[in-house]
Parts: C-alpha cells; structure tokens; sequence
C-alpha cells in the first residue's frame, strides 16, 4: 500500500470512528530537524493529518467548513526542504472539500486554495510531487471541481485556477516542464483538460473561458524536448485533441464557437502548427511528420472543414476559409520537402 492509499484510509478510518460525535480530528507526526506544522479547524467534521519526515518540512492546514462533509485534509512530506500548505473554506450548504498533498525530494513546495461558498460536493484536489525542486501552486473555487496532478522530475511548475465544471488532470515526469492552466468562468460551465509532458523543458499553458455551456475539452500530450503549447478556447463545446513529439515543435491553437475540433499530432522536429477557429461546427484534422514543418490555418465562420497533411521537411501550407454564411471543405497533402501550398476560400 503506498503512502498516499495510507493516509486516505487513515482519514476514512478517522472520519467514520468520529461520525456519529461529529468529532474534528487533527493528527501531527514529525521527524528530522526543524519541522514545524499547524492546524486550524473549525465547523463540522473536519479532519486533518500532517506527517513529517526530514530536514526542514513545513506544513498548513486551515480548514473553516460549515457542510456536513466539508473539509479533510492530508499532508506528507519526505525528505529536505519540503513546504505545503492547504486552505479551504467551504459553503453554506452541505459540500465536500477534500484535498491531498504527498511529496518526496529535495525543495518541493505546494500550496492549494479550495473555496466554494454554496457547497454541492465541489472542490478536491490531489498532487504528489517526487524529485528536486518541484512547485505547484493551485486555487479552485465553486462549482464542479477537481485536480489530479502528478509532478515528478526536477524543476517541473504546475499553475491552475479553476472554476465552473472544471477538472484537470496534470502528469508531468522529466525536467523543467512548465505547465499554467486556467479554466476561468464567467457564467455555468468551463473546463476539463487533461495534459500529459514528459521530457525536458516542455511548456504548455492553457486557458478557458466560459458561458453556458462547458467549454473546451482540451486533451494534449508532448514527449520530448522543448516542445511549447498554448491553447486558448473561449465558449461552447469545442475540442482539442493534439499530440507533440520530438523537439522544438510549437501549436499556438484559438478555438472559439460551439462544437468546434482540432485534432492531430506533429511528430519530429521544429515543426510549428498556428491556428484559430471562430465560429460552430468548424473541423481540422492536422497530421505532420517530419521536420522544419509549418501549418498557418484561419478558419472563421461555421461548419468549415479541412485536412492538412505534411509528411517530410520544410514543407509550408496555409489555409483560410474565412467568414461568410457558406461552408467550405479543403485538403492540403504534402510529401516531400519545400512544398508550398496556399487556399484560401470565401
């Protein structure tokens, strides 16, 4: 059983002992030199649990909940200069809080923030982080949240802030990945991203608005080196399925409107993929393999569709379907090196 199974059977042993009391129950292990923790609780069936282990650990627990369920609250640390800390304040009505921070090495630090105010089982949030000098920082607060983030590597930094119906999931193992993520919402709805980064040096940062509706689903994977992203998708139900590999590749990607996509992958080296879509129902499927590589593609209005293939190096292709009220449909293949291609529709 790993630590992190044993300090949530922990809490569920400890809240189920105390139930019927409606006890608060705040548990503190330390070791090693200079540890140092504290606890505040106060509202209804709050619990917490800190364990240290070595050298220079700190950790925060401050909970203020006043649902039937709000609160629990788990740090372990292990090993040198480790700091977390978790705040969470909960809402009027019964709702569930909930937030787990386990870390390993050298200079982990992590701090979370959990909110909410009209309660309905929002919130939790689990990180753990493993080697040298990693930090996450993350701050959710009302409606359907949620965050899974795993860090492990040296000097990887994770940033979120979500609201709305947001949830995140986050794995990131190499070095000096760097990931920002926003789900911001204005309005019902916003979120779900799942981002994957494994290699050295890789960036991503996403954001997402939204209105009524659930904004995009942004799903991204990068492997390798240096690759960067950023993603920025607005309202509506669009979706980005996108997929980096090798070095230096680089998707700038703005999607707006309802029930728009991109998808795809490139795949090799330096291999560059700008886009943006406008308005609902517009589709791209984007396929690069090879090097040097350049896709610019503008897509406007609605219900636009294309395919941009590019198999070999240096290849360039640019593609706009622009505004108007009639739908357009392209393809764009090259095979080769030093391809130029060019459409543009109105």
């Amino acid at each position: 059983m790993s630590k992190f199974t044993s300090i949530a059977a922990a809490l569920l042993w400890m809240a189920s002992s105390s139930a019927m009391a409606n006890d608060q129950i705040a548990e503190i292990e330390q070791n090693g030199i200079n540890n140092s923790a504290e606890q505040t609780q106060r509202g209804v069936m709050l619990r917490s649990f800190i364990q240290q282990n070595g050298t220079v650990n700190n950790a925060i627990i401050e909970q203020s909940g006043l649902g039937s369920e709000a609160g629990q609250a788990s740090i372990e640390q292990t090993g040198n200069l480790n700091s977390a800390a978790i705040y969470q304040v909960n809402g009027s009505r019964p709702g569930m809080a909930s937030a787990e921070i386990y870390q390993e090495g050298t200079s982990n630090t992590a701090t979370l923030e959990q909110h909410e105010y009209f309660g309905e089982l929002a919130s939790t949030a689990t990180f753990y982080q493993e080697g040298t000098g990693n930090r996450i920082a993350a701050r959710q607060t009302w409606v359907g949240n949620g965050l899974d983030v795993v860090s492990i590597g040296q000097d990887n930094v994770v940033e979120t802030n979500q609201t709305g119906f947001s949830t995140a999931e986050v794995r990131q193992s190499g070095s000096a990945n760097l990931l920002r993520l926003e789900q911001l919402s204005s309005g019902l709805g916003g979120g779900s991203a799942v981002i994957e980064q494994d290699g050295t040096a890789n960036q991503a940062d996403v954001q997402q608005r939204s209105g009524r509706y659930p904004a995009a689903d942004v799903l991204l994977r990068q492997t390798g080196v240096a690759n960067v992203a950023q993603i920025e998708a607005r309202d509506g139900h669009s979706t980005l399925d996108y997929a980096q590999r090798g070095t230096g590749n680089r998707l700038d990607a703005y999607i707006a409107g309802h029930n728009s996509s991109l998808t795809g992958s490139s795949e090799g080296d330096y291999n560059t993929v700008i886009t943006s879509q406008i308005g609902d129902d517009n589709s791209l499927a984007i396929n690069q393999m090879g090097s040097y590589n350049e896709i610019e593609a503008n897509q406007n209005f609605s219900a636009h569709e294309a395919l941009i293939s590019q198999t070999g190096n240096s290849n360039q292709a640019v593609l706009m379907q622009a505004e108007g009220l009639v739908s357009h449909s392209a393809s764009i293949i090259q095979n080769g090196t030093g391809n130029v291609a060019s459409v543009l529709q109105q």
